[in-house]
């Protein structure tokens, strides 16, 4: 037939004609890589636009949001491999993306369709010049995908492939594997554990791959040792529990009914607390704004705390997974012991993240050394903002400055008045100094925010990132800038515990590498930042006795790793449900009204029946349809 204007919606008019035509495939056809022909066109699941190309935004089934529709079937460029799906993993990026929330994915591309689905398994059809050279990937072989795409040429790759303009398919870009054919990076693919049957060998990369990455390169996890997890019975919490506990950790699971208990303890967990128990359902909220009932707050989180200890010998956590947000981050912060870790990942319940800060003081040198800072890298430091600081002296900081000069690093300054901006140009070799004063004088927009806004109401956020961010960030660009850091982000900020202003501190350092020290105590103050900025950049927080560090996907080493630990038995994946093709928005509704099963779902695009053993049982029920 002739050609169509995708994106089409998939009439069975339009179907019937173009498969009578051979231009696409029937969900469910076998296809046998070299001899099957790829068709023009394919079936997907995602969403489009209005007629004033409007993206049509809504819940995946009650809105009808989520659309069967026809595209084309894409070429691969020399580093890809096109692969025919055979089922592709369900995750909540996809009901977010779906349902717009927190933005609309569409204004991260210009494609007139977004195709949800990251990861799952399928038939490598066809590949791309370098990856035929390259060898490791050939027509034919039978691949999971890892949903993770960078730039491979970038020299940041180098250094970590997360770090080089890293995406998310079929979140961050319009053409996921919830269509027939797909268009992968070769550094994408993978052979599947020997040990997972077909269905379940699709539908774990996504989410526990990011448990992989948390524990083991982020948290750098030690055996013996305490573990807090948030969410111990269901998702990626079951899994942080399984993985865990397989390499001799001690983990206490955070869970909201006995059953659930249960299924942590089964799980791996030694230890669960209940949430919902009567000493505890009023005290899991976050830190209020108001700092008069900042010590009420801190003292209500006693039980669980006592909770904590009573099961594990008295101690205090040596490392925490939080992903549940708000509700849940502030808690699990406080049970972190003297010297605890804590990590995240997402933040379900609200992105603004705060916690009471913990005591303790060290040298501003020693938080550099834990910092790992180098020669030649960049530090901000704040200068006279903390509310105790008066004048042009304030000794901290200058202790700062100093040792930051000695180990070589460039170094810029926020001063408050125009006064200590003097001062610091006077008594110190920096780089440059942004006085508060001249830059509220100077530029009309800014306004310096004191603490980090409640972005319930999306507008404070804007005026956040437009009147504090940007103006600073600006600012400090025309200081630090250098060829390969054009923006000017600085490698460390140096923060200070009199003032809450992590937030604009954690988006001002650099991206995937940027890190913020505090030297001073910090016992008894509330501090936030926006969850995003620090978990999706992978920025860390260093504290005198504590860590906060995001995390984010993983990258293709930890894909490689985990799949050899699966095979070699060390851990199981979940449960998998297979799920039809055309029950897929009532997949994702599912997970959006939070009604799904345990365990993880993946659609089925052409496995004729479940738990098919590998790949010769697939080809003989091919064979016998």
């Amino acid at each position: 037939m002739g050609t169509i204007e995708p994106p089409e919606l998939a009439s069975d008019d339009l179907v019937s004609d173009l498969i009578e035509a051979g231009d696409l495939l029937p969900i469910g056809a076998p296809f046998y890589p070299g001899e099957t022909e790829i068709p023009p066109y394919q079936l997907a699941w995602g969403i489009i636009g209005d007629d004033d190309a409007e993206p049509i935004h809504g819940e995946p089934l009650a809105d009808e949001a989520e659309k069967e529709i026809v595209v084309p079937v894409e070429e691969p460029g020399p580093m890809d491999a096109l692969v025919y799906l055979l089922t592709s993993e369900v995750n909540f990026n996809d009901s977010w993306a779906i349902a717009g929330d927190p933005v609309s994915t569409f204004k991260g591309h210009d494609t007139p369709w977004h195709i949800t689905g990251s990861g799952g398994l399928g038939y490598v059809v066809s590949v791309g010049e370098a990856i035929e050279e390259q060898g490791r990937i050939e027509v034919g072989d039978l691949v999971n995908v890892y949903a993770g795409q960078f730039d491979p040429i970038d020299p940041k790759a180098s250094k970590d492939p997360m770090f080089s303009n890293y995406e998310i398919q079929g979140y961050q870009t319009p053409d996921g594997s919830h269509q027939q054919f797909m268009v992968a990076q070769g550094t994408q693919l993978f052979k599947p554990p020997q040990n997972l049957d077909l269905t379940e060998a699709g539908s774990y990369i996504l989410t526990m791959g990011t448990i992989y990455r948390a524990l083991f390169t982020t948290l750098d996890v030690e055996p013996n040792s305490n573990l807090f997890v948030e969410g111990a019975s269901t998702g990626t919490g079951r899994d942080a529990v399984v993985m865990a506990a397989s390499q001799g950790l001690n983990v206490t699971g955070l869970v909201s009914s006995d059953e659930r208990a249960q299924r942590a303890r089964d799980a791996g967990a030694s230890a669960t607390i209940n949430r919902k128990d009567a000493a505890l359902v009023d005290a899991m909220t976050d830190v209020p704004n108001d700092p008069d009932e900042w010590a009420e707050w801190e003292a209500a989180g006693e039980p669980l705390l006592d909770s904590y200890r009573d099961q594990n010998d008295g101690e205090l956590a040596d490392y925490a997974v939080s992903h549940a947000g708000k509700l849940a981050f502030s808690r699990t912060y406080q049970l972190l012991g003297d010297g605890g870790r804590l990590t995240f990942y997402g933040a379900s319940t609200g992105h603004e993240l705060s916690f009471i800060g913990k005591g303790g003081s060290v040298e501003p040198e020693e938080m550099f050394s834990r910092a790992n800072l180098r020669p030649g890298q960049s530090v901000l430091v704040w200068y006279g903002t903390p509310e105790d600081v008066t004048g042009t002296e304030d000794a901290v900081a200058e202790d700062a400055i100093a040792s930051a000069l000695a180990s070589r690093a460039r170094v810029a300054v926020i001063t408050e008045t125009d006064e200590q901006s003097d001062y610091v140009e006077d008594e110190y070799d920096v780089t440059g100094v942004i006085s508060l004063e001249t830059l509220a004088e100077e530029n009309d927009s800014f306004e310096y925010m004191d603490s980090f806004p409640d972005i319930d109401d999306p507008r404070n956020l804007g005026a956040y990132m437009g009147n504090m961010f940007k103006p600073l960030g600006i600012a400090l660009g025309g200081i630090l800038k250098t060829p390969n850091n054009p923006r000017g982000n600085p490698d460390v900020v140096f923060e200070r515990a009199g003032q809450n202003t992590l937030a604009v501190s954690s988006m001002l350092c650099f991206p995937f590498q940027g890190k913020i020290v505090f030297a001073e105590g910090m016992a008894g103050r509330r501090y936030s930042f926006y969850a995003p900025q620090v978990w999706m950049r992978q920025r860390r927080i260093y504290m005198p006795s504590t860590e906060i560090f995001g995390t984010h996907m993983k990258n293709p080493w930890e894909v490689a790793q985990m799949n050899e630990a699966i095979e070699l038995g060390a851990f199981g994946v979940p449960e998998t449900h297979l799920t039809a093709w055309d029950d897929a928005p009532k997949a994702h509704q599912d997970m959006w009204d939070n009604t799904h099963e345990e365990g993880s779902y993946v659609i089925n695009h052409a496995l004729p029946e479940d738990g098919l053993a590998d790949e010769e049982a697939l080809l003989s029920a091919w064979d016998d349809q």
